[in-house]
């Protein structure tokens, strides 16, 4: 029995009860003017909406996440992120942590979906994804840069522009010279 089926039946048991017994319902009379509740009504779809995954599909989540791994099964990084067109028909590509340890020092890589491949791992039965293209090629390549991530560089470059030349930013402090004492003394 899978846990789905096994969470159904423990709530099914507490509607109906410990004991067992069926439940019973009474029809409402053929002049009865009770409605049926709305959460009993079958509601159709609205236009556009998916009800039911296919499986030519795969949910954002089950890629946001997920090891991908070289041709020669060693890891080339972490999907982080997601891109989509601003249109909304288009995945245009993920983002993967490159590099580091324990995530210290990983640097973001942006590629096309394209370069992705997706297949069933046989051992675990799960997603498995790789590229052709080796995790030293990628730490070697430029980091991706989000807009967000654009848009604060270029308002700190504005910030830095408009400051007057000669306002410092820090007060410079003079540092005892050595040949005086912690007082300051000779």
């Amino acid at each position: 029995m899978s846990l789905m089926t096994g969470a159904r039946v423990a709530v099914l048991t507490l509607l109906v009860g410990a004991s067992g017994a069926p439940a019973q319902t009474t029809m409402p009379s053929q002049g009865s003017s009770t409605r049926p509740s709305a959460s009993n009504v079958v509601k159709a779809p609205v236009s556009g909406q998916i009800v039911v995954q296919d499986a030519n599909t795969i949910l954002a989540k089950d890629l946001i996440g997920q090891t991908v791994l070289a041709a020669d099964k060693t890891k080339i990084g972490t999907i982080s992120d997601l891109i989509l067109s601003k249109d909304a028909k288009t995945v245009e590509g993920f983002v993967i942590g490159v590099g580091g340890f324990l995530g210290i020092g990983e640097k973001s890589v942006a590629m096309k979906l394209d370069r992705l491949q997706m297949t069933q791992d046989t051992k675990s039965g799960g997603l498995q994804l790789t590229m052709d293209v080796k995790k030293d090629e990628l730490a070697s390549t430029p980091s991706f840069r989000s807009r967000r991530e654009q848009e604060t560089e270029r308002q700190a470059f504005e910030r830095a522009r408009s400051q007057p030349q000669g306002t410092a930013a820090c007060r410079v402090v003079a540092w005892p010279s050595p040949a005086r004492n912690e007082l300051g003394h000779n």
